[in-house]
């Protein structure tokens, strides 16, 4: 007999961001999605489940570029550099189209966590398929070509076994985490290494440049510190922006890491007030109506939940 999997109360950048924009979000993806996959379900219950698994193109898109950039890294690595352009036609263009092939198949409906379900699709917001394909081909191009010129020439002399394993969610099993303060914390940086007692993460980021992302980065160092054991002075942090070919390199200073601490401290505090007796090792959330809608309701079309929840608003 299986053992049941148990709903344990998690923290991640994701998860915060999620909640701070609509509660009501937070609930269904962490809550009112769990026991989905299970038979006896309620029709609900596999709803959120289902859409919880979903994207859209541009977090596609993120996966394609990733992707394609760590098979050029690997190829480099063996002595086979690679192109742009070969790296996406090994990498990148058949998992596009798999990908857009299920989704227009609805194959997600016999196995949502299997098959790729696309937003635009599921919704029929999906305007221009062919101009929108085109786009993505365009930029995990560009992002590719701007990791070949201006990111590999500082990481390729950097050793296989120089490099932090992370357990990536495409690995099966549970996803890089520690933890802080009592709390599990998902933590999954994209790339890391030990250069003598210095350690080095960087993030690849094929959209725009955003404010969030060096809070971000801050909760890579945190892992840095927890799981190895490095003091933050010996952590160094790069946003590597793949689209405009530019790089955030930065350190946090003591102060800065603690005021980090502190927002996550708060972030998981204000969560806590969400579950019954605010009790994370039981976590059971309050009743989903007690989990508010967005401020801006023109926000909520754009979520894979509006679904649910459009008839409240």
């Amino acid at each position: 007999m299986m053992t049941k999997l148990k709903n344990t109360f998690s923290w991640s950048f994701s998860a915060a961001a999620d909640f701070d924009e609509c509660r009501r979000r937070r609930y269904w993806s962490k809550y009112g999605m769990w026991g989905g996959w299970e038979r006896g379900a309620d029709e609900m219950t596999k709803a959120a489940y289902r859409l919880n698994k979903m994207t859209n193109r541009w977090g596609l898109m993120g996966v394609a570029t990733e992707e394609t950039i760590m098979r050029v890294l690997r190829q480099h690595q063996a002595g086979n550099p690679i192109t742009a352009d070969e790296a996406y036609e090994a990498v990148a263009r058949p998992f596009l189209i798999r990908c857009w092939k299920e989704s227009r198949a609805k194959a997600w409906q016999k196995n949502p966590k299997q098959f790729c379900c696309l937003q635009g699709h599921y919704y029929g917001t999906m305007e221009d398929e062919k101009s929108a394909i085109g786009a993505i081909r365009k930029q995990v191009l560009h992002c590719t070509a701007n990791f070949i010129d201006n990111v590999l020439p500082r990481i390729e002399q950097i050793p296989f076994e120089q490099e932090m394993r992370i357990q990536t969610p495409d690995m099966g099993g549970d996803p890089e985490n520690i933890t802080w303060n009592g709390v599990k914390m998902y933590v999954i940086p994209d790339y890391a290494y030990r250069r003598g007692n210095q350690m080095h993460i960087h993030d690849w980021k094929a959209g725009k440049i955003k404010k969030a992302h060096r809070e971000q980065l801050a909760g890579y160092a945190l892992w840095a510190e927890v799981k190895y054991h490095v003091p933050i002075e010996n952590i160094f942090l790069y946003v590597e922006y793949l689209n405009e070919g530019q790089v955030l390199p930065f350190q946090l200073t003591k102060e800065e890491f603690d005021g980090q601490k502190a927002r996550i401290e708060a972030s998981v505090a204000e969560m806590s007030e969400y579950l019954a007796d605010f009790d994370r090792k039981k976590n059971e959330p309050l009743p989903k109506e007690e989990w508010e809608l967005a401020a801006d309701p023109n926000s909520c079309k754009y979520c894979k939940f509006y679904e649910l929840c459009k008839g409240e608003l």
